[in-house]
């Protein structure tokens, strides 16, 4: 849930095989997808952020097919000058740095209307802080690629400290060469070396001082702990208490009470924040319960999460906690939605954070109670939601800090490894098999070696100060293994480049 801190995944693609030709998509590192600030996700989502964190854009029929291309020099203003694709990709470079301060109005003058039919302007916007977030901006153009015909490039921008984005653009060939498609993603990422068990421990105390990791075995149905690291208290998982929402739902079609088929329509009250593909369609448009569930794991929707607790029932969902064999479940009921933490962390309202903390559990449900039957602010404002949380915050803690991270949902590595064995349990009945084929969507790093490991299945979650991620590792042999942990820093926010790559580095000490 990247409050979604921004989700870690933010896609237009509601099904599988649309995920596979996302329209515009944050498949960053994780998808997260709770709680995000003014981009994404906010619980904890992902962003969202796989690893690629990537724009895309279904070409338009309009624009040129890619072709051959040529490499340019950034510097060789002679190569790229007449180019059509110039100017358009100049300006995506200085919104990129610009972050959120880039208006829907500059969007809709540079993307064409395919484009923003499937992916709405304010969610354009969403993107460029998280891509901001990567490296502290400005991004300058190191090196570009332009084809022959001038109508598509790709290259490779140059952050601080050496980080480094690929990016790709292709634009339509008639003036003004509005944007038909673009693709942007983190360069060449690799895994931190060494991976040690001690150097993973002193990589994940540097990001925060609340951090645990746990590598596991899983076998007749059991987790057996391989590694260890850091506390063994329930920490913030932001997202990741999607993989108990999904359970919920597995176990309403079971029982038949639900069917994958079956259809809920959007309401205002359960719009959670405008990062994903479910909060821009319109009041009353129908998607299945399939379409949700995919949402709220490949890519973090916080719209679509919310959907589908409202369908399952909070009590039930909570009741997942106890079956899967949370340790702690006590500390996630009752179960916020992401509307109900964004609410209760960012809307300066009689009902916050604070009300909310000394509440007991009774006193906590009629919060929630309250809160499920409000809209929140910026569905029907007229602002965005960086506009509206200038305004709203009343503790003066920047959106983009961590904040009230003892308002979340929580869980310990062990937890999430029993929870991943439940999923498997629910994935083998007949009927259920669309829970694996849900969570191996996204497999959150795409720099895992997929010939040792063919089956992923992953689901991740941040806000600013947290970072969380679960993976379960299938061998071709049958074999698995959960690696699962995170980090949270309540004073100051970390990079989650370098938290999910040390999270997910952990799977090399399988074995070892």
């Amino acid at each position: 849930m990247r409050f979604a801190g921004y989700p870690y995944g933010v896609s237009m693609a509601p099904t599988r095989a649309l995920f596979t030709k996302l329209a515009l998509a944050l498949v960053a590192i994780l998808a997260v997808a709770s709680c995000s600030s003014d981009t994404g996700d906010i619980a904890g989502d992902e962003v969202t952020p796989t690893t690629a964190v990537s724009t895309t854009a279904a070409p338009t029929t309009t624009a040129a097919e890619p072709e051959p291309t040529t490499t340019t020099e950034a510097s060789t203003e002679e190569a790229t000058e007449a180019s059509p694709v110039e100017e358009p990709l100049a300006w995506l470079i200085s919104a990129i740095n610009a972050g959120d301060a880039t208006t829907e109005a500059d969007i809709e003058e540079r993307l064409t209307a395919e484009f923003l039919a499937q992916v709405p302007p304010e969610q354009v916007i969403a993107l460029f802080p998280q891509l901001a977030s990567l490296a502290e901006p400005p991004y300058t153009l190191e090196s570009v690629e332009v084809s022959p015909d001038g109508l598509s490039a790709q290259g490779v921008l140059l952050g601080v400290d050496d980080v480094r984005l690929t990016i790709q653009l292709a634009v339509e060939a008639e003036p003004p060469n509005l944007i038909a498609g673009a693709f942007i993603q983190p360069f060449a990422l690799e895994f931190p070396e060494p991976v040690t068990v001690d150097a993973t421990a002193e990589r994940m105390n540097a990001l925060g001082p609340d951090n645990a990791l746990g590598v596991y075995q899983i076998s007749n149905g059991e987790c057996t702990a391989l590694h260890e690291i850091g506390t063994v208290d329930a920490a913030p998982l932001g997202s990741i208490f999607k993989l108990w929402v999904l359970a919920g739902l597995a176990e309403e079609v079971d029982a038949g009470r639900a069917a994958w088929e079956e259809t809920v329509p959007v309401v205002d009250e359960l719009r959670s924040n405008p990062a994903g593909q479910i909060f821009p369609l319109e009041t009353g448009t129908e998607v299945t319960l399939l379409e949700l569930a995919e949402a709220m794991v490949a890519i973090s929707d916080n719209t679509a999460t919310d959907l589908l607790m409202d369908r399952v029932g909070r009590e039930r969902v909570e009741a997942v906690l106890e079956t899967a064999g949370v340790s702690e479940a006590e500390a996630n009921v009752p179960l916020l939605s992401t509307g109900n933490l964004f609410s209760l962390k960012f809307i300066a309202n009689e009902v916050n954070a604070d009300d909310y903390r000394v509440a007991n559990v009774e006193q906590r449900r009629q919060i929630l109670a309250q809160l499920d039957a409000e809209v929140l602010p910026w569905v029907d404002a007229g602002q965005t939601l960086s506009e509206i949380l200038a305004t709203e915050n009343a503790d003066g803690v920047a959106s983009s800090e961590p904040r009230d991270l003892d308002i979340e949902w929580f869980a310990t590595p062990d937890d999430l490894c029993r929870t991943f064995v439940y999923l498997d349990e629910l994935a083998q009945r007949p009927g259920l098999e669309q829970v694996a084929d849900i969570l191996e969507i996204n497999p959150g790093l795409d720099i895992f070696d997929r010939t040792a490991w063919p089956t992923i299945r992953f689901k991740g979650g941040s806000e600013p100060g947290v970072l969380a991620g679960a993976w379960l590792f299938e061998s071709a042999e049958g074999e698995q293994f959960v690696v699962a942990g995170g980090v949270a820093n309540p004073e100051t926010a970390f990079n989650e480049l370098d938290a999910i790559l040390v999270l997910g580095s952990a799977v090399e000490l399988i074995g070892g």
